[in-house]
């Protein structure tokens, strides 16, 4: 395993994690917010409810000259009940008891309460001491004397129910965003899943492409994920036809190399010149395959191409009749008149007429037939026919004919090729092949090449 396998996380793994992340982020900040405004509010109606008990208790003092007395019961139960948790004290401004709640008994905080300062007058504090939460507040009152008398109203209450109620709020809150995080996990694995699907089929007919049970990604995929699929697509489709390219290159250099093999054979030791010519050629036919096997695309006629068709006949003419010399067989070819060029590369016409000519050795009886003539309705165009006097073709042969690898005889060698591979280069030249009955009772193969000027 390389380290790029070693280090690689799945996308619903990494998608997860980081909705995880994300997830415990906000809604981390949102409990803490959501606490944080509980508490505030909890102390807030806390604080109200003493303010409210210390008005309370402001309502029934009552200041004699110097003296301020409250009833020692009251009608709040609680200030009267021992362990009730609320109590009421009132410091003069020596911080001394004034009054004391029967409740305030068992209070053992009362020094803390005379250690702190006095109050502004109408001033007022809330806090929380020990085990409980507090509410003070300064008022004046004028005595008979008309002097101004300094009075702290105390109201205390236990913690313990605020603290529980904060305790369960709190448990209530971070349980109920526990549980709304897993949920949307989960919600959040099944819609990646569910989001992820396409790239596990994308995987799975990758999969099938490549053990060779399909040749193309089929199905429909998301528009995200097209432009990666058509793309793809072309990839392989393109992969498939260099390979077909290069297996038909192989296969036409070996259908190309037939005919001088043959020559050769057909040689004695005294016709080196012939076999020289043979090497040359097929020395030719490899060089032109190759360049063949590696064009991705052929264009039709390149400026500046010239053949002199009448030059190719007659090397083809000869170096068929060695070929064939045993079968007593004549090519007849047209008296060379005036020079004639055709817009075409040389190979290419050879590999045409060459194909061509041999097929009509193979099934002709006697005689092959070479003529071309200038066209009246397109002077700029030659049409060239190849006749026979084989057996000829039938109309479904016609049809097929051209297909590689289809033969339609199994007495003469060769493999099906030689006709398409003909197809294929006058394809490129925008050039139609026809197969029609000859005049001389076999099968006429017609084409119209371009005349270069």
């Amino acid at each position: 395993m390389n380290s790029g396998q070693a280090s690689s996380v799945s996308l619903t793994r990494r998608l997860i994690l980081s909705a995880a992340v994300l997830m415990s982020f906000f809604l981390g900040l949102t409990g803490l917010a959501l606490d944080r405004a509980f508490v505030n509010s909890q102390l807030a109606g806390q604080s109200e409810r003493l303010f409210i008990r210390v008005f309370n208790l402001l309502s029934v003092a009552e200041l004699d000259d110097i003296t301020l007395s409250l009833p020692r019961f009251l009608r709040e139960d609680r200030f009267n009940s021992r362990e009730s948790g609320l109590i009421g004290i009132v410091l003069d401004a020596d911080r001394q008891s004034a009054w004391e709640s029967q409740s305030s008994e068992w209070f053992t905080e009362l020094e803390w309460l005379r250690a702190k300062p006095n109050l502004d007058a109408g001033g007022e504090e809330f806090g929380a001491y020990g085990a409980y939460v507090y509410q003070r507040n300064g008022f004046v009152w004028e005595d008979a004397s008309g002097q101004d008398r300094y009075f702290e109203f105390w109201v205390l209450e236990d913690a313990e129910p605020f603290n529980r109620s904060i305790q369960t709020f709190r448990r209530q809150l971070w349980g109920g965003l526990g549980a709304v995080s897993l949920a949307l996990l989960l919600v959040m694995f099944l819609v990646t899943v569910w989001g992820l699907k396409p790239l596990r089929q994308l995987t799975l007919h990758l999969n099938q492409i490549r053990t060779g049970h399909a040749d193309q990604l089929l199905g429909r995929y998301p528009t995200e994920l097209t432009p990666l699929t058509d793309s793809l697509n072309q990839l392989l489709k393109a992969e498939q036809n260099q390979r077909e390219r290069y297996r038909k290159a192989m296969a036409d250099l070996a259908h190309s190399l037939k005919t001088p093999l043959s020559v050769m054979r057909t040689l004695s030791v005294a016709e080196q010149t012939t076999l020289n010519e043979q090497v040359d050629r097929m020395d030719q036919i490899v060089r032109y395959q190759l360049q063949r096997a590696v064009t991705d695309a052929r264009s039709g006629p390149v400026l500046g191409q010239r053949c002199d068709l009448h030059a190719v006949l007659v090397r083809l003419g000869t170096a068929l009749e060695k070929a064939f010399r045993s079968e007593d067989k004549v090519l007849d070819l047209p008296e060379n008149g005036t020079t004639l060029f055709v817009a075409m590369d040389s190979n290419d016409v050879l590999e045409v007429l060459g194909n061509l000519i041999e097929n009509g050795f193979k099934y002709g009886r006697s005689v092959i037939s070479v003529s071309y003539q200038q066209r009246t309705d397109e002077p700029n165009m030659l049409l060239v026919h190849i006749d026979d006097d084989g057996p000829g073709l039938s109309d479904l042969a016609r049809e097929q004919v051209l297909t590689r690898g289809k033969r339609f005889d199994t007495i003469q060698p060769g493999h099906g090729i030689g006709l398409a591979m003909v197809n294929d280069i006058l394809a490129s030249y925008r050039v139609e092949l026809k197969i029609a009955n000859g005049p001389l009772g076999g099968a006429r193969f017609s084409l119209t090449l371009p005349i270069a000027h």
